[in-house]
């Protein structure tokens, strides 16, 4: 039986697109069409879900920005890789739009980030183990140069995430560190922040390596409680709440 055989036509109403969409992604969330397949052309499937051409291509296109449909060279339509990093875009760009507060955003961080600091301890490899003691030297190395610090700043945090082996959560904690990043880059600039940085990055790597769970979650937990009280004291005067990130 083919994915076209599994279709069935749809009532057609303003919502029309939206219908075909959800069918679409019934079929590759149940594996009958795989990642790297092509799609039936419009014709097809506007004939086999008895709806427009218009309403099909309507609904490839909502399917293209969340990533699951690409159009490649040569025509036609095909299932993506449907990656993580690929899937959650949507996300970063929908939280760039919103007003939240900044404890909010780090309630978030404390949630996603203490977790996958306890998830790298359970699965952070041997070679990943010796790029968090590098980057804790460059940490400790780069106190009084902000620049420098937060760009190996981003790494540990992105190492945190991957060594985790959760693709999902490593993108969301990616999501919610670009968010804030001016608020946060001022106060990088105050002095002691970054000396303190470093320490809790080291504190975090040691319970990782020691393969703690709890103590590096309570490190990384302990860290962003840091970086949200600077931040926030950095900003004292004015009001923080609510922010957007531009």
């Amino acid at each position: 039986m083919t994915p076209l055989d599994q279709l069935r036509p749809i009532e057609v109403t303003p919502s029309a697109s939206e219908k075909v969409a959800e069918r679409l992604l019934s079929l590759i969330a149940s594996g009958n069409i795989a990642p790297g397949d092509k799609l039936p052309s419009e014709n097809q499937l506007s004939k086999a879900l008895h709806v427009s051409r218009p309403v099909v291509r309507e609904a490839l296109r909502g399917l293209t920005m969340m990533g699951v449909v690409e159009t490649r060279q040569g025509g036609g339509s095909y299932v993506t890789d449907l990656k993580p990093n690929r899937l959650m875009a949507p996300l970063s760009f929908v939280l760039s739009l919103q007003d939240y507060s900044l404890d909010s955003l780090f309630t978030a961080r404390t949630v996603i980030d203490g977790g996958l600091a306890a998830e790298a301890a359970r699965s952070a490899t041997p070679a990943q183990l010796e790029r968090f003691a590098e980057l804790v030297e460059v940490a400790y190395r780069t106190v009084a140069d902000p620049v420098a610090f937060r760009l190996a700043d981003v790494e540990f945090h992105e190492l945190v995430g991957t060594a985790s082996d959760n693709a999902f959560l490593d993108r969301v904690s990616r999501s919610l560190y670009s968010l804030a990043i001016d608020q946060r880059r001022k106060a990088s600039e105050t002095p002691g922040v970054l000396d303190q940085s470093a320490k809790d990055h080291d504190a975090i790597v040691r319970a990782i390596g020691a393969r703690d769970p709890e103590a590096a979650e309570a490190a990384m937990v302990a860290h962003v409680e840091h970086i949200r009280k600077t931040t926030l004291d950095v900003l004292a005067g004015a009001d923080p709440v609510p922010f957007r990130i531009r």
